[in-house]
């Protein structure tokens, strides 16, 4: 059995800065919060919470003002972050760069008065932090007839195509006088998407790696899923359950909140079954 691991695995930048900041705070002995899950990847989170680092909601805790809270990656509504600032010792913010520039981008354009459409999904964190800065903003996966002058952008994680086909739906049922088109979908995703689909070409399975409420994980789930067989797994364990049997080679392909470490076991787990198979 052939094993093909991905180019690009592992975490992205933008994850992997969250989570040093959030180190560089449990070497200082602090109390840390984070404001909802940091990244979406259960053994990342429970490896946090093992290190004393307690993930809250909106709920403020009674040690707030001796405590640092940690804004997760995909950001939060402006208004939120000033209140958390007001409640806790320290906030660090962790949201990616890549996200923050779309917030800013999308705040930009609405002051010079672009009607913002943003292809994504509205219950995401990072949608949710965006409308925070852009109340009028439009949210959503089905095509929308354009306004006068419009702006549409992108959530950082959803496919590439997907979003030029919705652009092109979008202009197609729209009568509009100004039109700005924004590429916000972030590069690593981009090409993961490639390499997803270059792997499930060369594999008889396609074992995606990373945490089930992750959208850019899940992205890659269906990409493969229309060349090979597929199947989306959390933790590397999981794959003691997977049917081996024939697979002649298998691929390798990660969301961005995927530790590294996960992807090594995985690979030895494969090829364990291997050599006793």
């Amino acid at each position: 059995m052939k094993v093909i691991v991905a180019d690009d695995t592992g975490f992205c930048f933008g994850v992997q800065r969250a989570l040093q900041m959030i180190d560089s705070k449990i070497e200082s002995q602090e109390k840390i919060y984070t404001l909802g899950d940091v990244v979406h990847n259960k053994s990342v989170i429970n490896s946090l919470e093992r290190k004393g680092v307690k993930s809250i909601q909106d709920d403020i805790p009674h040690d707030a003002k001796n405590s640092v809270l940690v804004i997760r990656a995909h950001g939060v509504p402006k208004e939120q972050l000033e209140q958390m600032k007001k409640s806790f010792k320290t906030v660090v913010d962790a949201t990616c760069p890549i996200v923050m520039n779309l917030f800013k981008t999308a705040e930009q354009m609405n002051e010079q008065g672009y009607k913002i459409i943003v292809f994504g999904k509205r219950d995401h964190p990072e949608m949710v932090a965006l409308i925070g800065y852009v109340k009028s903003a439009v949210v959503t996966v089905e095509p929308v007839p354009l306004g006068v002058k419009s702006c549409i952008l992108s959530q950082t994680t959803m496919s590439s195509e997907e979003f030029h086909d919705f652009v092109k739906k979008s202009v197609e049922i729209s009568h509009f006088k100004e039109l700005r088109i924004i590429n916000t979908i972030c590069d690593v995703t981009a090409e993961r998407e490639l390499q997803a689909r270059r792997i499930a070409k060369e594999s008889d399975l396609v074992i995606v790696l990373g945490g089930k409420n992750s959208s850019n994980t899940c992205k890659l789930v269906k990409i493969a899923a229309e060349t090979t067989r597929t199947v989306h797994i959390e933790d590397p364990s999981e794959v003691d359950k997977i049917d081996l049997r024939d697979i002649k080679t298998v691929g390798i392909i990660t969301g961005t909140s995927t530790p590294q470490e996960d992807v090594k076991t995985l690979t030895e787990k494969i090829l364990n079954r291997r050599e006793k198979e």
